[in-house]
């Protein structure tokens, strides 16, 4: 006795469809490859902070995240439009949030900082791809970033005038998060809360927000999850269809966009290089820029982060 046949008609159907999975497949693959990571994205927003000094009004600040320099798939170009971009905007800060090399060694790619601190004073904290190779090469990276201009923050604060001395910025970093280096405490400590003076918290990872003192910080920011890097869900949550991104160890409660915890809005960049694999799929590499307000947006309540951080 034998089994059901199966149609010629059938077969060409099913090997047709076969066909077109695996075109469409490739065409996928090479645009993750060669197309999104140099579409570069230049997300801007404004950022209310309830009671903010006139002086303050129109303040700009710049964040950029996650180069990991040296990583097949990283395109230099992308990272230098991105400062280009950044400046292009005037900031009165730059934020940047860590991984700046692939695989914890300074690299000469990495020297691109040093106009944006001209530009104006610039931070950092480190991410857990600085910490990858040893002690030795982290201090290296340090040293890097310091002969830039730019100041590496390691559980500590600084306040930061602006505007020609007008005003002034409480500026918060964490070492990483993801390898237990942070101690937030501890760069609180000495720190007044004067509702006056914003502040600002710069942590790897977005997850730091949730050891935040309740409506400290006028922003945290943070990167690390690229996005999923490799996206193929409409939600703002990560989702089992981008299993491989987290088993690469970026699972997060936070992985993109603007959240609200316990009263600090968040904001979790995309990054722009990329990491684990050379790909980036509907999440392009992303700068975000932030013009700060007094003024709310009265038509959102208060638990919602749109009343704070406002896409223009």
């Amino acid at each position: 006795m034998t089994g059901p046949t199966i149609s010629r008609r059938t077969r060409r159907w099913i090997g047709g469809g076969l066909l077109g999975g695996l075109l469409l497949g490739g065409a996928a693959a090479g645009y993750a490859y060669a197309i999104e990571p140099r579409r570069l994205h230049v997300a801007r927003f404004r950022l209310a902070v309830p009671g903010l000094p006139p002086v303050l009004d129109g303040l700009r600040l710049a964040h950029l995240t996650d180069f990991h320099v040296g990583m097949a798939g990283t395109r230099r170009s992308t990272l230098r439009r991105a400062v280009a971009a950044a400046l292009a905007d005037r900031p009165d800060l730059v934020a940047l949030t860590g991984d700046f090399t692939d695989d914890g060694r300074w690299r000469r790619g990495a020297t691109l900082f040093a106009d944006l601190a001209a530009a104006a004073p610039t931070f950092t904290v480190l991410g857990n791809h600085d910490h990858r190779a040893s002690a030795a090469a982290t201090a290296r990276i340090v040293r890097g970033l310091s002969d830039q201009g730019v100041r590496v923050l390691a559980n500590e604060h600084l306040s930061v005038p602006v505007r020609g001395g007008a005003g002034e910025i409480l500026v918060v970093g964490v070492d990483d998060p993801h390898l237990g280096f942070n101690d937030l405490p501890d760069a609180l400590a000495g720190a007044a809360d004067r509702p006056s003076v914003p502040a600002i918290l710069l942590g790897h990872v977005p997850d730091i927000v949730e050891e935040a003192p309740p409506r400290r910080f006028a922003l945290t920011l943070a990167g690390h999850t690229h996005g999923g890097q490799i996206r193929l869900s409409p939600l703002k949550r990560f989702t089992w269809l981008e299993l491989p991104m987290i088993a690469g160890d970026l699972d997060s409660k936070y992985p993109r966009g603007s959240h609200l915890v316990n009263g600090n809005p968040l904001y979790v960049s995309n990054g722009l290089g990329v990491s684990g694999v050379p790909f980036r799929f509907l999440v392009p590499p992303q700068i975000a820029l932030f013009e700060m307000t007094g003024e709310v947006d009265k038509e959102k309540d208060g638990e919602d982060v749109g009343r704070y951080v406002m896409a223009v």
